[in-house]
């Protein structure tokens, strides 16, 4: 005698896999967020020591006077990138030689600014953050936003 299973019993299979499909989907999705929070300080953390490694040589970190977009194609960065032949004879950063805009983990440029007004509690230092996941232009004040001043 053949036993098949009821109609009752294969719609509670069907359920259970949807429940576990739809909390391992969500559970991708949040990993890829924070896979891209983490990427993005990281690029953060070594974009600063190159900063660090720019102002021994030059007593001063580049000057970006109105907060914006990281664009390596313009010419503040020239020593930056080793495009005017720098003191160090090849970029602060590895990796930078082919690169116009310096991007977050999240696809979206860095904002650089110095001297610094956005970030009030150390003006003598550069401001330097990510727009974050939703990539809105706020100066750091999202609650989304990673941003150098707050991580110290």
């Amino acid at each position: 005698m053949k036993r098949h299973f009821t109609l009752v019993e294969l719609l509670a299979v069907i359920g259970i896999v949807a429940v576990l499909a739809a909390i391992t989907v969500g559970g991708l999705s949040f990993a890829t967020a924070r896979a891209d929070e983490a990427k993005t300080l990281a690029l953060m953390e070594e974009f600063e020591i190159a900063l660090e490694k720019y102002k021994e040589d030059y007593g001063v970190y580049p000057i970006q006077e109105t907060a914006g977009d990281v664009k390596f194609s313009d010419s503040k960065w020239d020593y930056f990138t080793n495009k005017s032949n720098n003191k160090r004879g090849k970029p602060y950063m590895e990796g930078i030689g082919n690169v116009t805009t310096f991007e977050d983990g999240f696809g979206n440029a860095f904002q650089y600014e110095y001297p610094n007004s956005v970030a009030s509690r150390n003006t003598t230092k550069y401001a330097l953050w990510s727009k974050g996941k939703d990539g809105s232009k706020d100066s750091g004040t999202s609650d989304d936003d990673i941003c150098s001043w707050k991580q110290k």
